[in-house]
C-alpha cells in the first residue's frame, strides 16, 4: 500500500507543475508565437466543453418541448418542469461551467480574447468537489497524466508548423475564439434568465404556472443566442 501511495504522490507532484511547456525569457518571436497558438488551442478546449453542455441541454429541451405537444395538460406540465430543470441544474453545478467576464467597451476583440486566455490559464479551469478515497485520487491522477500527454503532443504539433503557418493559425484562432466566447456567454445568459424565472414560480399552482412554463421555454427557443446555434448538431 505504501508503494502505491508513493507512486501516486510522485505522479501528482509531476502534474502539479505548469501544464504547458516552459518558454525561457530569451525566447524568440517564433517561440512566443508558438506559445500563443498553444494557449489559444487550450483556451478553445476549455470553453468548448461547457459551451457544448449548454448547447446540448437547450437543444434537448427544444426537442422535448415539441414532443410534449402530443401529451395531455398534466403530463405536459410535468414534462415541461423536468426539461427546464435539466437545463437550469447546470447553473447549480458550477464546476461544469465557466465564469467569463464580458467585453469592455474599450477592448478590441483580440485584447478581449487575450484577457480570457490569461484568465483561464491562471485559473486552470474549475474542478468538481473532491470525493476523496484512493480510487478517486488514482482516477484523477491518471486523467491528469493523460491530459499532460495530450497537451505535450499538441505543443509538438504546433512547433512543427512554419512561422507563416503559425501567424495565419494565430489570426484564425483569435477570430474563432472571439465568436465562441460570445456564443457561450449568450447561452449562459439565456440559462441564467431561465433559472431566475423558474425559481420565481416554483411555488405557483398548476393553473397559473402552466402557461408561464410555456412562455419561459418559448422565450429561450426564440432568443437570438439560441437561434444562432440551434442548427448545430449535438455533441
Amino acid at each position: 500500500m505504501s508503494d502505491m501511495f508513493n507512486v501516486l504522490f510522485s505522479l501528482a507532484k509531476d502534474n502539479s507543475s505548469t501544464t504547458g511547456p516552459l518558454i525561457t525569457s530569451g525566447s524568440s518571436s517564433r517561440d512566443n508565437l508558438i506559445q500563443t497558438v498553444y494557449k489559444q488551442y487550450r483556451t478553445r478546449a476549455k470553453i468548448l466543453e461547457p459551451y457544448r453542455r449548454l448547447k446540448n441541454a437547450l437543444k434537448t429541451m427544444q426537442d422535448e418541448y415539441l414532443q410534449s405537444k402530443d401529451n395531455n395538460v398534466f403530463m405536459r406540465y410535468s414534462r415541461m418542469q423536468h426539461m427546464i430543470h435539466e437545463v437550469i441544474r447546470l447553473e447549480k453545478q458550477y464546476w461544469q461551467l465557466l465564469d467569463l467576464p464580458a467585453q469592455e467597451i474599450s477592448e478590441s476583440p483580440n485584447s478581449y480574447v487575450q484577457k480570457i486566455m490569461d484568465l483561464l490559464d491562471e485559473k486552470g479551469g474549475q474542478q468538481p468537489p473532491k470525493t476523496g478515497g484512493i480510487a478517486s485520487l488514482l482516477g484523477a491522477t491518471m486523467m491528469n497524466v493523460a491530459e499532460k500527454t495530450k497537451d505535450q503532443n499538441l505543443y509538438e504539433q504546433i512547433r512543427g508548423k512554419s512561422t507563416d503557418e503559425l501567424r495565419k493559425e494565430c489570426d484564425r484562432l483569435y477570430a474563432e475564439l472571439y465568436k465562441l466566447i460570445k456564443k457561450y456567454l449568450g447561452l449562459r445568459k439565456v440559462v441564467q434568465e431561465l433559472t431566475e424565472s423558474f425559481q420565481e414560480t416554483r411555488f405557483y399552482p398548476i393553473v397559473p404556472r402552466y402557461p408561464l412554463l410555456k412562455t419561459m421555454i418559448k422565450r429561450v427557443l426564440r432568443a437570438p443566442a439560441f437561434s444562432e446555434i440551434c442548427h448545430e448538431a449535438n455533441e
